[in-house]
C-alpha cells in the first residue's frame, strides 16, 4: 500500500487530479513506407483505461484494431462479447459501451505488448492463431474471450519477452 507521500507524488505527476489527457500516452508506430502513423499506445495507465472506457470508443478505433490484428467481424465480436449483428451495427453507426470499450482497450494494450515482443506485426498476428501447448492447445486468440484469458495471454507474452520457456 502506498504511503501518503507516494500518493502525493503520484497525484502531482498527474497534474493534481486524476483526469486523463491525450498527451499522457506514448504511441508506437508501425514501420511503413508511408508517413508515420500513431497506431497503439505503448502503455495504458489503469486510470486512462477506466476514463476511456466510460467515454466509449468509436468505430474508428474498432476498425483500426481489427485491421491491425487482421480480425474478422466474427472474431472481433467474440472478443468484445457481442453478437455479429450488433458488432456490424456498431461499426456503422456508433460507439461501444463501457464494457466493450474496456475489452477493446485491453486488446489494444495486448497488441502493443505483442508488437514489442515479436517486433513484427505479422509474426504476432500469426502467433495469436497458433495453438499453444501451454494454453491447453488453444490459440491465444481463443483465450481472449474472458478477462482472465487476457491476463494469461499477456503473461505468456511476458515469458516469451524474457526468454522463460515452458
Amino acid at each position: 500500500m502506498k504511503g501518503k507521500s507516494q500518493k502525493s507524488a503520484d497525484n502531482a505527476k498527474l497534474g493534481g487530479s486524476l483526469h486523463v489527457s491525450e498527451q499522457v500516452a506514448s504511441y508506437t508506430t508501425l514501420p511503413t513506407i508511408a508517413p508515420v502513423v500513431r497506431v497503439l499506445p505503448e502503455k495504458i495507465d489503469s486510470f486512462e483505461v477506466i476514463a476511456k472506457s466510460r467515454l466509449g470508443l468509436g468505430h474508428a478505433e474498432v476498425r483500426r484494431v481489427a485491421t491491425l490484428l487482421e480480425l474478422t467481424i466474427r472474431e472481433l465480436s467474440i472478443l468484445l462479447s457481442l453478437n455479429e449483428r450488433t458488432m456490424a451495427r456498431r461499426l456503422v453507426e456508433g460507439s461501444l459501451n463501457k464494457v466493450e470499450s474496456e475489452r477493446l482497450l485491453l486488446l489494444m494494450a495486448l497488441a502493443a505488448h505483442g508488437l514489442r515482443v515479436f517486433e513484427d506485426q505479422g509474426k504476432f498476428n500469426r502467433w495469436l492463431r497458433r495453438p499453444l501447448e501451454m494454453l491447453s492447445n488453444q490459440t491465444p486468440l481463443q483465450m481472449l474471450d474472458t478477462a482472465t484469458g487476457f491476463q494469461v495471454v499477456d503473461q505468456v507474452l511476458g515469458r516469451i519477452e524474457y526468454g522463460v520457456y515452458s
